[in-house]
């Protein structure tokens, strides 16, 4: 047969094709595996058994969509506007104004506006009209009624007002005594307007007159009075002191001071500071204050007291430190806080320093009530600022969460100057604000953000003693009515707070804020001493709440239908509703409340509907333990009610999940153990899953159909063969794994025993799928010897099919946890019982797997068979060539047959079957040129190195190509036992005879170290090299065998350094005769003059050979040793002289070998003369150990 009608009858696509040993698929040799596209199944298998496992694989898949729709549904809801709080827990309504009360509040704030005091400063408006109109707007006054109004509050007797002076401290201060301090105290008094007309009249008068007083004037705004005319006294009113600061320069006073003003746009403040020598004259000065007359102008009043006071017994007056004067037109309304220069007297006084003041002004009226009792304007402060407040929502509409709390210039306006009319301190300001915006944000919820800002103010600015019994009494009730809404809100915060909404839980967040903010405080824990804790309240609200929702969510899902199907959907949609639930408090809620209040909401609400959710599950699910809602399984309804059962198992499975959030042991939980309840039903699923998969295996098969890989483009290559029957067996498998791994059973010992079912079942319809595919082929008629032999398709589909099911069970261990049921069951039954589950599970999926790959083993195995003749043609062709022809050219004819013939394979095969028929192919490639070797024929006419060289060279270029660059086998696979049993006859035979009989000897050496104990006795030497020289110790030699017929033997020793190519010249040397003995003694020192790279020659070797002396015949061989010279002490890289040992080595006896260097040597004997002399010694050698 000629080869090119040979090679037309296996393979005929050799044009145009990829390199035949690639892999087939990805250029990165990617196997296709589980990687076929689910519609290449035949649809008629699932729905044959009424898509039994793709309905219980797709429960998890149905209870994702309904979180993901849910989810979708929330995440539209994020940027609208929050529900409203009131519409869901209604308005709070609080005090009511009656119309009396409204009139004469707005009488109040008319009268506040038109007694306007201080400047304007920023922040508010300048313009009288504006705060009318503004008043008139907010309070829905008519213009007829606003006029009306006015003009009574025209009619009211105007305010006094007051100045209110802080002298806070000074610094910096002149040292008026000798020990380099002063004693500084502070005069300060306001001038009247009447009076400083008068002290005008007085200076023209002493300007005519031209009589000058000696003393200036403390600033340009004071002149000195004339002294002809007697004045009244200054009232004692208008002056007052602060106390004496010893020996300091930077005095802290902290003194505060009213004063009455007669004309505010023209009065003025003035201050001296003094230095004081005695201090008790200060206060009688000033008490006779009355008593002083005909001064002029209150810089004259300041220096006689001065003079009176503070004149000792020495005579000494006080010293002057510095003066300040305000004029009172120019103090805002917000008041004065600064550090003043303090300023001389007169060009020729010597003052420094600074003085720290604060300045106010403030109004009171003559209603005969003490100034200290404010109550009323607090009350009417509130009121106003609560009014003001409703007409600002009111402009907002329907948007007042997003309202920041900021009221406009014209009502900041007037409630400043209310404030300052009505001597409102700060705190009693924040107070208002508190008691007015948490009284509307009941009615109209506010901006938590501002209403938490109000709170951190007043407790800010609260200070024991600030407020009054009252004022506090106010804020308590104010408390607990916030504290109360906050509280409703918690309890329907599911309704009010949504989480998917972006501002409606901003709003939870900072309510929160709000209630831990107040409880928090000490005004607070003033106010309100016997409530109980912020946790407990909330706790409670939290667990109403719950309550509520749950009960409301199972009135949505009680069936109308009181049926047992029913019954069941309806408690998997209550579940999945909790689970949601769940969820949201994870993802929001348990962060939120421990951050902000300190409560764990996790815990408390799990607590809560693990005991509904048991007490709602547990009447229903008992029938399941006891399998009563499950007999008749397969009947359709039955089946339905399953699939529910497990639906609902799973929905509990994922609230179970939810314990690991718990930060506290629960041991009361209820549902931990639900999975007892469907244990029954979990057996009788399996029993049918089996029934099932063995049913849909028989089906798939007969429904087989070969798949169309390009309609599915690039998934999987278009040219590997496969059919529907594979895609269906192996969608089958991972459906019942997938329905395990949903599954997640707890409890150990169960779990083994499903799994080991469940194994047991996927691993016997793995076989019976395989033996089905395998029978198919039989009956083609794949295995008849008869006719003309093909690669088919169906060759390729069968094997192809078995491997992709086949693999399904590799990483069953994984998919179904063994390591974890290993691990369950050690903590039960200890290590041993544990590692033997593992083992058990483990064994039947490699029986299987066994079994499998032997039945595609068969198939493989059976390509190489039927190819085997043709390549022994091919490689005879090798072999037989002439001796002048390369490798290349030799070989030319097998690779062209191995090339053609692996393409069809590698087209239609998966790259594990392709290199299961390649290994195959290989080990008959090499068998083959292995047979040519062991021919007679080719020992029998001595071939040349050539010839075996140019084999070698063969088989390096039929390891490159059944190699293919890391694309065909891989090199463990290649380099098999039968190639390294060719490649080391080969490589010896392709040897010159030099380097063969070195070989010979590095297998002596290897030989004599593998032997530990010897029947021939042992024999001690020491070997080391010095100077050139090489030193032998022969020291003794033990239990050497007898040779002699009394039982003894006369042994001594022959030291030969051999290859003799190596060491020529070197002659051999012997120990002495020792009679008689089995265990010589021979202390005997040989040297050898010889070069150390003579030692480290390849098997540069010492031979040791123990002879027996015979008289009268020729001497008996004992035994040999051998010592290797590369490794001496004295040479390069060896032991130093310090580790010098004795060394006893195992007699050895020389044996013939069908394996190494000399039978290759012994080939050679016909055409090499050297070789044909060492192989005669060599068996001169074994003949003489033989006949002992």
């Amino acid at each position: 047969m000629s080869q090119h009608t040979r090679r037309g009858r296996i393979g005929s696509q050799t044009a145009k094709r990829q390199p035949s040993i690639q892999r087939s698929g990805s250029p990165t040799g990617q196997e296709v595996s589980m990687a076929l596209p689910s519609q290449c199944g035949n649809s008629s298998v699932p729905e044959s058994d009424g898509m039994f496992f793709e309905t219980f694989t797709a429960l998890a898949g149905k209870q994702e969509i309904v979180r993901i729709k849910t989810k979708k549904k929330e995440d539209m809801n994020r940027d609208k506007t929050p529900p409203l709080e009131t519409n869901i827990i209604g308005k709070q309504k609080g005090y009511q104004l009656s119309s009396k009360e409204f009139q004469l509040l707005y009488i109040e704030v008319l009268y506040t506006i038109k007694h306007k005091i201080g400047t304007t400063s920023g922040g508010h408006t300048p313009y009288i009209h504006d705060l009318y109109a503004y008043a008139q707007d907010s309070f829905g006054v008519s213009p007829e009624d606003h006029a009306t109004l006015l003009a009574r509050a025209s009619e009211v007797k105007a305010p006094i007002v007051i100045l209110n002076v802080s002298v806070v401290k000074a610094k910096n201060l002149e040292a008026k005594d000798a020990n380099g301090f002063s004693d500084p105290y502070c005069m300060l008094g306001v001038i009247p307007a009447s009076r400083l007309a008068e002290e005008e009249i007085s200076d023209e008068e002493e300007k005519k007159n031209k009589k000058r007083n000696p003393l200036r004037k403390l600033s340009g705004s004071f002149k000195k009075k004339k002294a002809q005319k007697k004045k009244e006294g200054i009232p004692a009113k208008y002056i007052q002191t602060t106390t004496v600061k010893q020996e300091t320069l930077n005095p802290v006073f902290n003194e505060k001071f009213r004063f009455d003003l007669e004309d505010v746009e023209r009065d003025m403040l003035h201050l001296d500071i003094w230095d004081h020598d005695d201090e008790s004259s200060v206060f009688d000065a000033a008490k006779k204050l009355n008593e002083v007359k005909g001064f002029k102008g209150l810089e004259r009043v300041f220096k006689q007291i001065a003079q009176s006071a503070r004149t000792s017994s020495s005579g000494n007056i006080d010293d002057f430190l510095g003066a300040v004067c305000f004029r009172l037109s120019d103090i805002p309304s917000t008041g004065i806080d600064e550090w003043v220069d303090l300023e001389a007297r007169s060009t020729k006084s010597n003052v420094q320093g600074q003085i720290h003041l604060k300045l106010s002004l403030a109004t009171r009226e003559d209603r005969g009530i003490p100034e200290e009792d404010n109550w009323n304007d607090i009350r009417q402060h509130e009121d106003l600022m609560a009014i003001f407040i409703e007409h600002e929502i009111r402009q907002c509409q329907n948007d007042v969460y997003k309202w920041s709390g900021n009221l406009p210039q014209e009502a900041t306006t007037i409630l400043h100057q209310h404030a300052i009319q009505g001597d409102i301190t700060d705190v009693q300001k924040s107070m208002c604000r508190w008691l007015s915006f948490s009284r509307k944000h009941m009615e109209h919820p506010i901006d938590y953000t501002f209403l938490l800002k109000l709170l951190q103010d007043l407790n800010d600015k609260w200070m024991p003693g600030s407020l009054s019994r009252e004022e506090e009494e106010s804020l308590t009730d104010s408390f607990l009515l916030f504290r109360d809404f906050c509280l409703a809100l918690i309890r329907k915060q599911h309704d009010i707070f949504p989480p998917s909404n972006n501002a409606a839980f901003h709003r939870l967040e900072y309510m929160l804020r709000c209630l831990a903010c107040m409880y928090k405080s000490k005004l607070f824990q003033k106010c309100c001493p016997f409530e109980r804790d912020m946790q407990s309240e909330i706790n409670h609200s939290i667990k109403k709440g719950t309550q509520a929702w749950y009960e409301h969510m199972s009135a949505l899902v009680k069936p109308q239908v009181r049926d047992e199907d029913n019954i069941l959907n309806s408690l998997v949609d209550l579940t999945n509703l909790v689970n949601m639930q769940l969820q949201k408090t994870v993802d929001y809620h348990n962060e939120l409340y421990i951050s902000t209040v300190g409560v764990k909401y996790f815990n408390l609400i799990y607590k809560q509907l693990d005991k509904f959710l048991s007490e709602a599950l547990s009447p229903r699910l008992d029938n399941f333990n006891e399998g009563k809602s499950l007999l008749n399984i397969d009947n359709p309804v039955r089946i339905q009610m399953t699939v529910t059962s497990f639906e609902l198992y799973l929905a509990l499975k994922h609230f179970n999940i939810y314990r690991s959030h718990l930060t506290c042991e629960y041991e009361d939980q209820q549902l931990a153990q639900m999975y007892q309840w469907f244990k029954i039903a979990v057996q009788r699923w399996l029993t049918l899953a089996k029934l099932k998969l063995t049913s849909r295996i028989q089906r798939a098969v007969e429904l087989d159909k070969e798949i169309n890989m390009l309609e599915f483009g690039e998934t999987v290559d278009s040219m590997v063969k496969h059919t529907t029957s594979a895609v269906d067996v192996c969608c089958s498998f991972s459906q019942v794994i997938e329905f395990w791994r949903q599954l997640a059973w707890p409890e150990a010992e169960d779990a083994y025993a499903f799994v080991m079912t469940m194994t047991d079942d996927l691993s016997t319809n793995a076989m019976f799928y395989a033996d089905l595919m395998h029978t198919k082929l039989k009956n083609a008629g794949y295995y008849d010897e008869e006719g003309q032999f093909d690669i088919t398709e169906q060759l390729c589909i069968t094997i192809n099919n078995i491997e992709q099911v086949r693999r399904t069970l590799v990483p069953l261990p994984d998919q179904l946890d063994y390591a974890n049921i290993q691990n369950e069951m050690e903590k039960v039954h200890g290590d041993k019982v544990g590692s033997q589950a593992r083992i058990a599970l483990l064994n039947v999926i490699r029986n299987a797997d066994a079994n499998m790959i032997n039945k595609i083993q068969q198939v493989t195995d059976r390509v190489a068979d039927r190819m085997r003749p043709d390549i022994k043609k091919d490689v005879f062709h090798l072999c037989w060539a002439p001796e002048s022809v390369p490798a290349q050219e030799a070989i030319h004819h097998l690779m062209e047959y191995l090339d053609s013939n692996l393409f069809t394979l590698n087209s239609n095969l998966l790259g594990s079957n392709f290199d299961r028929i390649l290994s195959s192919i290989w080990v008959e490639v090499l068998e083959e040129i292995n047979e040519v070797l062991d021919n007679e024929k080719v020992s029998n006419e001595g071939k040349t190195m050539l010839f075996y060289e140019r084999l070698h060279d063969s088989l390096a270029i039929l390891i490159e190509f059944f190699h293919a660059g890391q694309k065909g086998l891989e090199m463990d696979k290649l380099l098999c036992q039968q190639y390294k049993k060719l490649e080391r006859k080969l490589s010896l035979h392709k040897m010159p005879t030099t380097k063969l009989i070195e070989k010979f000897y590095q297998e002596k050496v290897a030989e004599q170290e593998m032997a530990t104990k010897s029947d021939l006795g042992l024999l001690n030497v020491r070997v080391h090299y010095r100077n050139g020289l090489l030193s032998i110790d022969v020291l003794n030699g033990q239990d050497i065998i007898p040779l002699d017929t009394n039982g003894l033997s006369d042994p001594y020793v022959v030291i030969q350094l051999l290859p003799q190519h190596v060491f020529p010249g070197e002659e051999e040397q012997q120990t002495k005769i020792k009679k008689k003995t089995l265990n010589p003694s021979f202390d005997e020192t040989f040297e050898f003059s010889i070069s150390p790279t003579q030692c480290q020659t390849d098997g540069a070797t010492i031979l040791f050979t123990v002879m027996d002396h015979d008289m009268l015949f020729s001497n008996d061989f004992a035994g040999e040793a051998y010592f290797p010279l590369n490794n001496i002490p004295g040479i390069e890289n060896s032991p130093a002289f310090g580790q010098l040992r004795e060394v006893a080595l195992p007699l050895i006896r020389p044996h013939a070998s069908e394996t190494g260097s000399l039978p290759v040597l012994e080939a050679r004997q016909s055409w090499d003369k050297e070789a044909a002399e060492f192989v005669k010694k060599r068996r001169t050698i074994e003949e003489k150990a033989d006949s002992n």
